[in-house]
């Protein structure tokens, strides 16, 4: 973590704000540690505050990234093997910098005929929400018109994890916003997102975890056809999540915008796992 001598410029409150949802979902897993989020959003504003001080981001652990890329691996080839798929991450050559595919996402929508259904795995999005420039790409985006023609929007982020957890579901309620705000724009009507997370199974569960699993499984295989791959929880009270994204970053009056405005010496930080280890941390989004 930078000493508290380090001087970052306020951000410019005349241009858009930039995060993304992983962003977020960090700062909540980080005990909401107002340091790092302010580096952050210095980091998405292009502004070039570590290379003087000679300290560069320190990245995800490799063996955590090759979990979590093992376990979306195994669900992208069980579910490309029994529904019409489209890889965007593959598409562009797994190009760290590719553009947006709000227009594709919203073609596969725009097209897809009654009965039909396709999933989309890694689009990535870009909206303007509120003031905030929010950029991401989404594990898996279900779309599918049932047989009058109406359209239903599945959003599942994939966690190489046992347990699912508050910062897991504000992540997709991030990503929500930002389908329905591409939607809107393009005039394309559709049934309220349903929002969930994609899991693993816990390796021995106890009694009291095998009943939540149960209708998590039956979920997973109901939704994506999937019987041992994945438990599928779907966040049951999604407009909580909604709001908790407006109090944290896209209201008038959110932590993250008085976060941008603080002066950094002013954002209070304690030495931590969480606090002083968590502005090194650098997501893969």
């Amino acid at each position: 973590m930078a000493s508290s001598s380090t001087t970052l410029p306020i951000l410019d409150p005349g241009r858009p704000l930039r995060l993304t949802p992983t962003d977020v979902s960090l700062f909540v897993r980080l005990e909401q540690c107002e340091r790092f989020l302010r580096f952050r959003l210095a980091e998405r504003a292009g502004q070039d505050f570590m290379e003087p001080y000679g300290v560069v981001p320190q990245r995800i652990s490799p063996l955590l990234s090759r979990s979590g890329h093992t376990f979306e691996k195994t669900i992208e080839e069980a579910l490309a093997r029994r529904s019409r798929t489209v890889h965007y991450a593959v598409k562009y050559a797994l190009a760290h910098n590719r553009p947006e595919n709000n227009r594709e996402v919203a073609g596969e929508a725009r097209t897809l005929r009654p009965g039909e259904a396709v999933l989309l795995f890694q689009p990535r999005l870009e909206a303007e929400v509120e003031g905030w420039r929010l950029r991401g790409d989404v594990d898996l985006l279900k779309l599918e018109r049932d047989g009058d023609g109406t359209l239903h929007v599945l959003l599942a982020d994939l966690k190489s994890t046992a347990e699912v957890k508050v910062e897991h579901r504000l992540q997709v309620a991030f990503y929500r916003l930002m389908v329905e705000r591409i939607f809107r724009d393009d005039g394309i009507a559709h049934e309220p997102i349903t929002m969930g997370v994609l899991y693993r199974s816990p390796a021995d569960p106890t009694p009291e975890e095998q009943v939540e699993i149960e209708p998590r499984r039956d979920a997973a295989e109901g939704s994506f056809g999937l019987v041992e791959e994945a438990l599928l929880e779907v966040v049951a009270d999604p407009d909580a999540y909604v709001q908790a994204a407006s109090d944290l970053v896209l209201g008038s009056g959110s932590t993250a915008r008085r976060v941008a405005q603080a002066p950094f010496e002013d954002l209070p930080y304690y030495y931590s796992v969480s606090c002083s280890g968590g502005g090194s941390t650098s997501p893969r989004q």
